[in-house]
């Protein structure tokens, strides 16, 4: 399983409050609702780790989290994004950027973005 499907399956189980949770993107059905609290999951970057005698023995994955909440909701983001960074972080992801809460001009809904990290050991990678 992915990197970005195993935040997936995460991201479902630790916020019951969204209504869908996606990997990679949004289908193009789906783009325009905004009466439904929806998470985005999708791969940004990876950096090898941990290198001794030319090689690497470490991988860092780093992905990209949008959450888009439904119009006028009743949801206290200050508390639900701090629970779901928590969540994470006990989870073994880290929390590595913040970008701040903003207004999507066009469906005028609120979305956060942030990034998370998990470092995974070659060796587990290799024998799953």
């Amino acid at each position: 399983m992915t990197i970005t499907m195993m935040a997936k399956a995460l991201l479902i189980q630790l916020a019951p409050w969204a209504g869908k949770v996606y990997a990679n993107q949004i289908p193009e059905e789906e783009q325009d609702k905004v009466d439904e609290t929806t998470l985005l999951v999708r791969p940004a970057f990876d950096t090898l780790t941990d290198f001794a005698s030319d090689q690497f023995n470490g991988l860092t994955n780093t992905l990209s989290v949008q959450i888009f909440y439904a119009v006028g909701n009743d949801l206290d983001y200050d508390v639900l994004e701090a629970r779901l960074y928590q969540d994470l972080i006990h989870n073994g992801y880290q929390v590595t950027e913040v970008k701040g809460r903003l207004i999507d001009l066009d469906t005028e809904q609120d979305y956060q973005t942030f990034t998370i990290t998990k470092n995974r050991t070659l060796k587990t990678l290799l024998n799953k």
